[in-house]
């Protein structure tokens, strides 16, 4: 059973030219999930680690910032039930420019 959904909204520039990518999380649970997420760039290279819990049933958005000018980024992450096994997010790229 797959309790949590990521969901990656438009990015968007701001004034100073930094790129922020709206991140939406989901826990379909009744129970608390633990997150872990890891943004790469193109390259691989860790541009910003997220770790938190979610309640149950409940969302959460969140906010990667980046000054690099990249056309891509890609998010990785795991997530797990209480003390249980921790489960692979498929890996979600997103589109900056």
């Amino acid at each position: 059973m797959d309790c949590l959904r990521v969901s990656p909204g438009s990015p968007w520039l701001d004034t100073v030219d930094q790129e922020h990518i709206p991140l939406r999380l989901s826990n379909s649970c009744e129970e608390e999930v633990s997150v872990e997420l890891e943004v790469l760039t193109p390259q691989g290279a860790p541009l910003q680690r997220i770790s938190l819990k979610l309640p149950g049933l409940a969302s959460r958005e969140v906010e990667v910032i980046s000054d690099l000018y990249l056309q891509k980024v890609v998010i990785r992450g795991r997530w797990r039930i209480s003390e249980g096994s921790w489960r692979e997010i498929e890996g979600i790229e997103v589109v900056l420019r």
